[in-house]
């Protein structure tokens, strides 16, 4: 497979080529998304004008939501290419591109560089980690961490490499900097399950993981305790219990889920990918089975019959024994975040690497004959894959409104429609193109080409949509174009007596694209008490609210500009005093 460039370098080539097609075109584009990106582009700017990297602050009050590492690596890249969207998402697209790396390398470890290559573009290329690389938030950068921690850890476990242990503790440190304990809670529930479940609990007694702690110490605790001393406690109380402990033990702000949650979301967020899934887990899953003596889950067969044991190759030990790491990973990860109140699909990102590198197996296992399959089972996995494309078209159509009456008909507003994305419906004939090359390949025996085609469309598809289908949304999202609309009216917006304010509307990008303060309002007299201020004002308020109020301004005012938000699915204004 790729025979020109099969070694490390072509295969880095490749990754890189493909990670960087989907992630970087086009990256600073659309406007800040709320409520996440907002809060998080701001943040990093607040502390680079302070000058202050210890403690966090959005709309110039403290921020105890996340560590500071992304704000850190935000304001580094403020400081290159300025204060714009690109920069701050410039460290997760970047996270992304090292961590479709590092799962290269892991799967080269752990099976054989096809399979590590095949995994690294299966990652690349799913809906969930492409988003994650588009947006400013910790996720990209926690996954890469939490990542390069699970390297190293294979490297302790089963290579028996000592300097990892180190390694091991400084990602695992970086982690807990990137998001919280999660990043060091999971990688050692997950290494005490894999210790356990291979028989190795043994290592876990090594004296070694004494320096790692001592390391990991080294990483984290500057900055707690920094951060802890300087907000006189008020960091590490509100962050631990109310964003850690809290978020476990209760759903807040309505992200609730049944048990089920993470079954769907994984489905989703790993498409196209997903429509194989099922067969990369059964390989995994039969070949454990086979490894430890037991009788297979399912038969090997090829056209009806049983295929003969020598068409399967027996798996070594390290192949058991990444398999058997690959699903502590991926079950640990599951169960935490499935008995968790507090649900997100994002939640579960870290577990995106270990999945795509059971399929990157199996499909290299499948390319190269060791896993003989019926010609009906590939057939519906292609079939999946098209229905996938079909699926895309129908809900954009709906979405944009030419299938009204299905968006009706499945419950949802109607008033939260998004005229204009419509046409973004043929990106749909990528998946079914693909999966008619795929089908054609098959029916000639050609299994590189199946793969090939499966991996050129998945990439295709989101280097389109990530590249350009962000930007339909445009013309939906208020903060930019209202902030934009005050600034092309008045001059004195950059000036630094002028105050903004919001009153029943707010949305944390406001503040990025103000560059200043944005108080929220709550009452209608201490709105009308803002606009009759002898000083310069602005007031961002939905279109409803404003007509109600605006016989009541005593002073001149005016509107500025009005923009659909895409969030509350109505119309909101800017006003000044002016």
């Amino acid at each position: 497979m790729f025979q020109r460039l099969n070694h490390r370098l072509g295969h880095y080539l490749l990754l890189l080529t493909a990670g960087a097609a989907l992630y970087l075109p086009n990256l600073g584009a659309p406007s800040l998304w709320d409520i996440d990106e907002g809060n998080n582009a701001d943040c990093a700017r607040e502390m680079m004008d302070a000058g202050n990297w210890i403690v966090p602050t959005f709309n110039y009050e403290l921020r105890v939501d996340k560590p500071a590492l992304l704000y850190w690596l935000q304001i580094a890249a403020y400081r290159l290419f300025g204060v714009n969207e690109f920069s701050a998402r410039l460290p997760s697209a970047l996270s992304a591109l090292l961590a479709v790396l590092c799962t290269y390398e892991l799967g080269r470890r752990m099976f054989r560089p096809a399979a590590g290559l095949l995994a690294g573009l299966v990652l690349a290329s799913t809906v969930m980690f492409s988003a994650a690389a588009h947006f400013a938030n910790p996720d990209a950068l926690l996954n890469l961490c939490t990542l390069l921690s699970f390297l190293f850890l294979w490297d302790v476990l089963v290579r028996g490499q000592k300097r990892a242990y180190a390694l091991a503790a400084i990602s695992a440190g970086l982690a807990v900097l990137a998001k919280g304990p999660v990043g060091i809670v999971l990688p050692f529930a997950v290494t005490g399950l894999f210790s356990l479940w291979a028989r190795r609990l043994r290592q876990l007694l090594d004296w070694r993981w004494l320096t790692a702690a001592l390391v990991f110490g080294l990483v984290i605790a500057p900055w707690y305790g920094w951060v802890t001393a300087e907000t006189r406690g008020r960091f590490a109380k509100d962050f631990f219990l109310h964003h850690n402990v809290n978020r476990y033990l209760s759903p807040m702000e309505g992200h609730a889920g049944r048990f089920y949650y993470y079954f769907v979301v994984l489905m989703v967020g790993f498409a196209p990918w997903s429509s194989i899934l099922g067969l990369a887990f059964w390989n995994s899953l039969r070949r454990e089975k086979r490894a430890g003596g037991v009788s297979p889950l399912l038969p090997t067969v090829y056209q009806g019959a049983i295929a003969p044991r020598s068409l399967v190759q027996q798996p070594t030990a390290d192949a058991r024994l990444a398999h058997c790491f690959l699903w502590c990973w991926i079950a640990v990860y599951f169960v935490f975040f499935t008995i968790a109140r507090t649900k997100l699909p994002n939640y579960i990102l870290p577990i995106y690497p270990a999945v795509a590198l059971l399929t990157g197996h199996f499909l290299d296992r499948w390319r190269r004959g060791e896993v003989v399959l019926p010609a009906w089972v590939l057939s519906i996995g292609i079939l999946c894959f098209a229905l996938m494309g079909v699926g895309m078209t129908a809900v954009l159509l709906a979405a944009g409104g030419v299938l009204a009456s299905a968006w009706r008909a499945s419950g949802l507003n109607p008033e939260a429609q998004w005229p204009g994305v419509e046409g973004w419906g043929a990106l749909g004939l990528v998946p079914l193109a693909g999966a008619a090359m795929a089908w054609w390949c098959l029916r000639r025996g050609r299994r590189t080409g199946v793969v090939v085609s499966f991996t050129a469309a998945s990439v295709l598809f989101l280097g389109v949509l990530a590249t350009w289908g962000a930007t339909a949304l445009e013309a939906h999202k208020a903060p930019k174009a209202l902030v934009q609309a005050a600034a092309q009216s008045e001059a004195d917006l950059d000036t630094q007596e002028v105050r903004v304010a919001s009153y029943q509307y707010f949305q944390p990008s406001l503040v990025f694209y103000c560059r200043r303060e944005v108080r929220q309002l709550k009452k209608e007299q201490e709105t009308l008490e803002f606009l009759s201020t002898p000083l310069p004002v602005y007031l961002i308020v939905p279109a409803a609210q404003w007509q109600a109020l605006e016989s009541k301004v005593p002073g001149p005012h005016r509107v500025l500009g009005q923009r659909r938000d895409l969030y509350q699915s109505c119309d909101v204004v800017v006003v000044t005093n002016r």
